[in-house]
């Protein structure tokens, strides 16, 4: 897996979807792009972790195209 970070809010832009929106999906598990980290510090935020890899494969690029192998 690579360790390559996506910044939060360009995950969203990659996929079209609102930053709420994304919060969201990865705190209820139905999207795994990475990890949501506890907040910290006696904050609220909790901390969105999102790998380059992961973000690509739900996006479907480096897939195959059709008729390849």
């Amino acid at each position: 897996m690579s360790t390559e970070r996506v910044p939060f809010l360009q995950a969203a832009r990659e996929l079209g979807i609102a930053p709420q929106g994304l919060r969201e999906y990865m705190k209820r598990g139905l999207i795994d792009l990475g990890a949501v980290m506890p907040a910290t510090n006696g904050s609220n935020r909790k901390n969105y972790l999102i790998y380059r890899d992961k973000l690509d494969r739900i996006l479907g690029k480096g897939l195959p195209k059709e008729g390849e192998v």
